[in-house]
């Protein structure tokens, strides 16, 4: 009779992996972790930059809403004194402003000011005496936000004769109030952005 010697095939399988099986799983495996781990990679830093993006799209809206709050509230201050005044980087005009006294809404008059400086958007408010004044001592100087990269201001005007609205680089008539104000606004974080609103005055 004679001796079994050795493994039958199916113990020879059962002995373990061989070398070249375990490199080809090892590597199989880096490959599944570094798939995983660039997805997240990806995920969390697309997570930042969206909420970023919010963000600049919140500041942008907050600020062309102050402005257009003040712009919308625009008057003329005298006959042929509207104190309007335009360039392509600065604005100052007459407007009604809000305040709180004894649970009563006040409005007075304010000489508002919007202009860029190093990369700060300020907007500067004289009220009531203060602007006969225009001592920038007593102005109520606010910084709008700090990385603003560009602001322009342009301004509609309807010639005579015509409907429909022209636009110039800035504004010096003292009996007038333009037709609108174009402002543009570029604001950088990681990446500039651009943005723009046309505000129509009070005719």
């Amino acid at each position: 009779m004679k001796r079994r010697s050795g493994f039958t095939p199916l113990e020879n399988a059962l002995t373990g992996f061989t070398l070249l099986e375990l490199i080809i799983s090892s590597a199989i495996f880096l490959v599944v972790v570094l798939t995983i781990y660039s997805a997240f990679y990806a995920g969390v830093f697309g997570y930042h930059d969206i909420e970023e993006n919010i963000n600049t799209f919140q500041i942008a809206r907050q600020i062309f809403e102050r402005i257009n709050s003040d712009l919308r509230n625009s008057v003329i201050y005298a006959q042929n004194e509207t104190m309007f005044n335009g360039t392509n980087n600065a604005i100052s005009f007459s407007s009604l402003t809000d305040r709180f006294s004894e649970d009563k809404i006040i409005q007075d008059y304010a000489l508002i000011s919007y202009k860029l400086e190093d990369k700060k958007l300020m907007r500067i408010c004289l009220k009531n005496q203060e602007i006969l004044t225009n001592s920038s001592s007593q102005a109520q100087e606010e910084e709008m936000d700090s990385n603003i990269e560009e602001l322009s201001f342009s301004y509609g005007y309807i010639p005579e004769g015509k409907q429909a609205i022209e636009w110039k680089d800035s504004w010096d008539d003292p009996a007038a109030l333009p037709a609108a104000v174009k402002v543009k606004l570029t604001l950088k974080n990681k990446i500039k952005q651009d943005f723009q609103r046309t505000i129509f005055l009070p005719l």
